[in-house]
């Protein structure tokens, strides 16, 4: 039987792309990492992927008249590399419902929060101001809304006193790194 096949969409510099190109690297990661696209071209993760020998791609949002056009273009990347699964790690755009449709159940975002608390940006910085004891990461399956798809898998990450924005984000990281690989092996398959 054929291992399935998936990408990555980032938006930023892809810290937890890279996590995931090292979990793969070390075989940790059961499905075919087959592709890294990104809306960035400074993506250090596009540097990872072709040290790893992984397929990257660069995908310029200004060089489309709208959001459609936008995914049109994405979509023909999943098509060439023959994706099955998306997996959202940092990807800044809202999907449009003809893209979620056709990829139905078949995309998972990963989020700094333990949803539906704080959903959208800045939830950890949402966590530290409403002053909560515990926080997380979530990986969910996307839905037309924020961050309200179908919750795949939760870990708890708590708040210590006087927490600042690095060292909780750095905890939600490292417990989110386990989360996807957990993810990627449970549903990608």
């Amino acid at each position: 039987m054929d291992k399935k096949r998936f990408a990555i969409l980032i938006s930023g510099y892809g810290r937890g792309a890279i996590q995931i190109l090292l979990d793969n690297e070390f075989g940790f990661i059961q499905p075919t990492l087959s592709l890294v696209l990104s809306s960035n071209p400074d993506s250090g993760a596009l540097n990872f992927a072709k040290e790893f020998a992984v397929p990257s791609e660069f995908v310029d949002k200004k060089r489309f008249k709208d959001r459609n056009e936008f995914e049109v273009e994405i979509i023909k990347m999943l098509e060439k590399y023959k994706i099955d699964f998306i997996f959202l790690a940092g990807w800044n755009y809202i999907l449009t419902s003809s893209f979620i449709k056709k990829y139905d159940r078949r995309i998972v975002n990963i989020h700094p929060s333990i949803l539906p608390y704080f959903q959208g940006t800045n939830a950890i910085t949402q966590a530290i101001e409403s002053k909560v004891k515990f926080t997380g990461v979530t990986t969910h399956f996307v839905d037309e809304g924020i961050d309200t798809g179908e919750i795949i898998d939760q870990k708890i990450v708590y708040i210590d006193n006087n927490e600042d924005f690095d060292k909780l984000d750095f905890k939600i990281f490292k417990q989110g790194a386990v989360l996807s690989v957990n993810t990627i092996n449970t549903v990608f398959k």
